[in-house]
């Protein structure tokens, strides 16, 4: 079998220090780089111009909104208008109801200036979603965005064929290791709409995550859906392909 690319789909390569990120370069995959903030942002692209194997993806994550993030937008959108022809992919943006209730409509205002902005630039958005899945589909339905990754998803079951119908995917995290309602969603989900993730260097219960846990996620995939390891990864990474040539990134 030809085995193609695959990527980890959503990872905070920002975090991780120079050497670090050069022992990530060892695993062979492409990242999706995302980013939190501005500053993040800047980073974020700065290891896009070492290595071709990142991707990278601007934003503000939910976590970070606040009810000045207006300012910040804005001068997400200048370095987006310098940098069109580098900037494919905005995230991590997107709401979240579980764990930052109390910002929520501030998120609900950035996140509809993203929906914009991705509109304009045809881009792809990379999307946190926790607590609000309904509202982040509702918004995306609304929409003229190509597609979307909704990373790490555990929302309602009854969503996966409206968000498959739309084109979206969603990215399977290490936490499918131990996480009941992610495995139900690897369960019930199509394997055509599956990217895998780290969302590293997150540190989930007692699990520090890693670019290199990708491996392990189609292995659980692969045991979830009674498939093989080869037919998992050839499945992930022509769904990563389709998604490449989307934004004009050639295998």
């Amino acid at each position: 079998m030809e085995y193609h690319r695959i990527a980890d789909a959503h990872c905070h390569l920002h975090e991780f220090s120079d050497d670090e990120v050069k022992d990530i370069a060892l695993l062979g995959i492409d990242v999706i780089a995302v980013s939190d903030d501005y500053y993040s942002s800047l980073r974020t692209l700065t290891l896009s111009e070492r290595y071709n194997w990142v991707i990278p993806a601007v934003g503000i994550h939910p976590w970070s909104i606040t009810l000045d993030s207006i300012n910040e937008f804005n001068e997400l959108v200048e370095l987006v208008n310098k940098l069109k022809h580098r900037i494919k992919i905005l995230g991590e943006i997107g709401l979240d109801k579980k764990f930052k209730s109390e910002t929520f409509a501030y998120q609900l205002q950035i996140f509809k200036l993203f929906i914009e902005l991705g509109e304009e630039l045809k881009a792809i958005l990379n999307i946190h979603a926790a607590g609000a899945w309904k509202e982040v589909l509702d918004l995306m339905i609304k929409s003229d965005i190509s597609t979307a990754i909704i990373h790490w998803y555990t929302g309602p079951i009854e969503l996966l064929k409206d968000l498959e119908s739309r084109g979206f995917y969603i990215s399977i995290n290490p936490a499918v290791s131990i996480q009941e309602k992610h495995r139900e969603v690897v369960a019930k989900a199509s394997l055509d709409m599956m990217l895998v993730e780290s969302d590293a260097p997150y540190r989930y219960r007692d699990m520090m995550l890693h670019p290199r846990n990708v491996y392990d996620v189609m292995k659980y995939i692969a045991q979830i859906k009674n498939l093989s390891y080869e037919e998992v990864y050839e499945a992930v990474a022509k769904n990563y392909e389709k998604l490449r040539n989307l934004i004009g990134l050639n295998m």
